[in-house]
């Protein structure tokens, strides 16, 4: 491994790490974080647990290693720190594999860029499983390009170990997305066809990744079908091909929409997704290197057909594919410093200056538009001057990387966007920090631990009750959960569904005698209030959508 590679990583580390405790957990986080401190509570780390009853929408490995920071140090946001190792880990894997396709310039390029892409960024200071599975999909990659120059029985031992991981952290999509990219690659590239399946699948070394994967994901999945019956129904059907097609039950979640997905996965690309477009056209031009080039296009395309044909994607789906944009423009960048770029200069010039210039055109605007049309719920958290910073930060940074690349000068270019990105990162995780109660139920909690004990605190959500996750982490106990309307269990949960839920006539009682707490998550406004209470209240906490209401009366 090259010291300067190692050199990128150690400088990516304090940016990773930086405030990694401060925010509180999201909605989202809170879905593995209150799993991971149940499996501390208990003891028994087979069944993850949500408020009490077996919670196995995913496999384990995330809750694990979540759990494992808090055996050790209790309760902490810190329990993060897995998705950051990880995200260390693939931009190390990221730079090592750049250098195998296209040279040590080339992966130095690309494990920077990778490190300060917006959405890798924000993925590695996330509690959730998918940076462990972008780990997953790229050290793969990077052990099949091993395999297949020689690298032996070490190469294939090193992919399988990861497929393997990976099954244990997102199920079958560490081995579909790797396999897709490669079986693309391999298909365009004239290898791969009817006639010689089966020396592909020797050359990868079929036998031993099946001892592998049965060796390190079987034991588990077993496990965890023998102690909880409908698990190993509800795993391979619902969870995999019935989410695909948006078609599981409960119908716990809300699918993105084609165009908002392909949206977001540019926007966390952000800011050498500006280069995107210069980076594919080279590729595609370049006369050298071409099937290391098929490989890493096919590596994008297969990530975003496979979520574009899923009914159930969600915007952050893409993750998988930024190491493989990252591998595209570091190339494009070293072939810029080296002179040998297939692209005319306008095409790595005009869209960093037009971005530039319109983040000097917002600059100009009043911060608080910018907000209200952006979310209304955003104001009165102090955001004004951030906005205002942020664009200027952007329109300098931007501007100079425009100029640097004008006159061929493209390390530098590299250097003044790395420092870019990781100063609007910077701002970024102070205004989440600002913003902190409209995604994490932390200071929701603070406020429920001033009323008398023995309060009931019952919890509504619209569609997802796994959202009390959060809430149950902060208060440290069980929340009296009230069934979203038309919800149905899976079938892990069958004939559990009472000791899930809580009728609502125990709310109404709580309500009449003036003791009971009601949290929901989706209050758009004040009149919304009255439509979700028993009787007459009082709102004791309100941040965006989320409240918390109680009795008119005073205790």
């Amino acid at each position: 491994m090259k010291r300067r590679l190692l050199l990128v990583v150690a400088l990516a580390a304090p940016l990773f790490a930086w405030r990694l405790g401060r925010p509180g957990f999201s909605d989202t986080e809170g879905m593995y974080a209150e799993p991971a401190r149940e499996m501390v509570l208990t003891g028994d780390w087979v069944t993850p647990r949500m408020n009490g009853e077996p919670f196995l929408t995913k496999p384990p490995l995330a809750y694990w290693l979540a759990a494992s920071v808090m055996a050790l140090a209790g309760p902490t946001e810190l329990a993060r720190v897995g998705s950051t190792i990880a995200a260390l880990g693939t931009v190390l894997v990221t730079g090592a594999l750049g250098m195998d396709l296209f040279g040590e310039g080339a992966g130095l390029a690309a494990a920077a860029v990778l490190a300060t892409t917006a959405g890798f960024l924000l993925e590695a200071r996330l509690l959730r499983a998918d940076m462990l599975l972008v780990l997953a999909v790229s050290t793969t990659l990077w052990c099949y390009v091993r395999l297949r120059r020689g690298g032996g029985r070490a190469a294939a031992l090193g992919l399988w170990t990861a497929v393997a991981l990976g099954l244990l952290d997102k199920g079958l999509l560490a081995l579909v997305l790797p396999g897709a990219a490669i079986g693309l690659a391999e298909l365009v590239g004239g290898e791969l066809g009817p006639r010689t399946v089966g020396a592909r699948l020797r050359a990868v070394r079929l036998p031993l990744g099946l001892a592998v994967v049965a060796a390190v994901a079987l034991p588990w999945h077993l496990a965890a079908a023998l102690r909880n019956p409908g698990f190993a129904w509800d795993y391979v059907v619902n969870q995999h091909l019935l989410a695909f097609f948006d078609a599981k039950l409960p119908r716990d979640s809300i699918p993105d929409s084609l165009a908002f997905f392909w949206a977001m996965f540019l926007v966390r690309t952000l800011p050498w997704g500006l280069l995107l477009p210069a980076a594919l056209l080279h590729a595609w031009q370049a006369p050298d290197r071409r099937a290391e080039r098929r490989l890493t296009l096919a590596w994008v395309a297969s990530v975003l057909v496979v979520f574009s044909l899923a009914s159930g994607r969600l915007e952050h789906y893409s993750l998988p594919a930024l190491p493989a944009v990252a591998l595209l423009v570091g190339d494009l960048v070293a072939e810029a410093a080296a002179g040998r770029t297939r692209v005319s200069r306008p095409w790595l010039v005009v869209p960093p200056a037009a971005a530039a210039g319109l983040a000097l055109v917002l600059a100009a605007r009043e911060p608080a538009a910018i907000l209200r049309e952006l979310d209304p719920s955003l104001a009165g958290y102090g955001l004004d001057r951030l906005v205002k910073l942020t664009a200027l930060t952007l329109a300098a940074g931007l501007g100079t990387f425009a100029l640097l690349v004008a006159i061929r000068r493209a390390r530098a270019a590299l250097v003044v966007g790395a420092a870019t990105a990781a100063v609007l990162f910077g701002l970024a995780e102070i205004a989440r920090e600002r913003v902190e109660p409209l995604f994490s139920w932390r200071s929701f909690a603070r406020a429920i631990h001033d009323v008398p004990d023995g309060t009931p605190i019952f919890f509504r959500a619209s569609d997802e009750y796994q959202l009390c996750g959060g809430l149950d982490y902060y208060t440290g106990h069980y929340v009296a959960l009230l069934a979203p309307p038309g919800w149905s269990p899976p079938t892990f949960l069958a004939g559990r569904t009472e000791r899930l839920f809580v009728p609502r006539t125990e709310l109404e009682r709580a309500w009449r005698g003036g003791k009971a707490l009601l949290v929901a998550d989706d209050v758009p406004g004040p009149a919304d209030e009255a439509a979700i209470v028993p009787g007459p209240y009082e709102l004791l906490a309100r941040a965006g959508d989320r409240v918390i209401v109680r009795p008119a009366q005073r205790w």
